[in-house]
């Protein structure tokens, strides 16, 4: 029996992924960085150059970060595009989101010295239009406001869903069922706002998944960016009942009559 697994033999990957850049994010990234857990986080370039701010519901400031420390705090973990504004998207023309998505890129680039290729969409519109223009800057995926409560790893990258936001009743109960799960190539993709975690008390909880998640073998804590690259590696595999033919340029991983294997890029596993 043939299975595919994510790269050190791993059976399933973790992800959390969390917008706009804000001040609980030192606090998320420490907890992240405690447990060995690897974030995305999708950031506006202008409203942090201009400090912006606003007031939650609860009464809450909720502040974005600086860039100098932005530059800092989230090195080993992935940097994404959220647009610069954090704009209304279906209120703007084709130029204007051109606009939104080449700044951020672009400044988020300089202040990271890194290619952005991932992007997250700021609030909940999203439209064909908005899918052109996110390919034409050059982002390799998009992440959308949409749970798929599904641990089955998804093939359209220019409109991913999270597996779960953090405030959903069912967030615990879905991070027991993904440690049990034997879906192949499972996924569990926690999305929300760090504010988030102080509005309604929900460090202790999220702390619980993040530790329990540490502590199982079989998952391997990813980047977004890691999983699509990886994802999309895996599905030029070509596999028979005799052979395993990676057409990739990085390793694949299988299982093979329960014997971890290793596929080279370019290369193939006769058996």
């Amino acid at each position: 029996m043939i299975r595919k697994l994510y790269p050190c033999g791993k059976k399933k990957a973790f992800n959390v992924t969390y917008d706009d850049g804000v001040l609980q994010d030192v606090r998320f990234v420490e907890l992240l960085n405690k447990y060995g857990i690897k974030g995305t986080f999708n950031l506006n370039s202008a409203l942090m150059e201009n400090g912006f701010e606003w007031t939650h519901e609860s009464g809450l400031v909720v502040k974005r970060l600086k860039m100098e420390d932005a530059a800092v705090l989230y090195e080993g973990h992935e940097v994404a595009s959220h647009t610069a504004t954090h704009p209304f998207m279906d209120s703007l023309t084709k130029e204007e989101i051109i606009r939104e998505l080449i700044g951020d890129k672009s400044s988020l680039e300089a202040l990271f010295s890194q290619e952005i290729r991932g992007f997250a969409v700021p609030f909940d519109y999203y439209s064909g239009l908005i899918e052109q223009c996110v390919k034409e800057c050059g982002f390799e995926y998009a992440r959308i406001s949409e749970e798929s409560l599904s641990f089955r790893p998804q093939d359209d990258y220019y409109k991913l869903k999270a597996t779960v936001f953090h405030l959903d009743l069912a967030l615990e109960e879905m991070a027991d069922k993904f440690i049990d799960t034997h879906e192949e190539l499972a996924v569990f993709q926690i999305v929300g706002h760090t504010y988030d975690l102080d509005t309604e008390n929900k460090w202790d909880a999220i702390e619980n998944i993040l530790r329990k998640i540490s502590s199982r073998g079989d998952i391997l804590p990813m980047t977004t960016i890691e999983i699509v690259d990886y994802l999309g590696a895996m599905s030029k595999a070509e596999i028979t009942d005799r052979c395993i033919l990676n057409c990739s340029d990085r390793s694949l991983w299988f299982s093979v009559d329960d014997a971890v294997h290793e596929v080279s890029p370019y290369s193939s596993m006769d058996f």
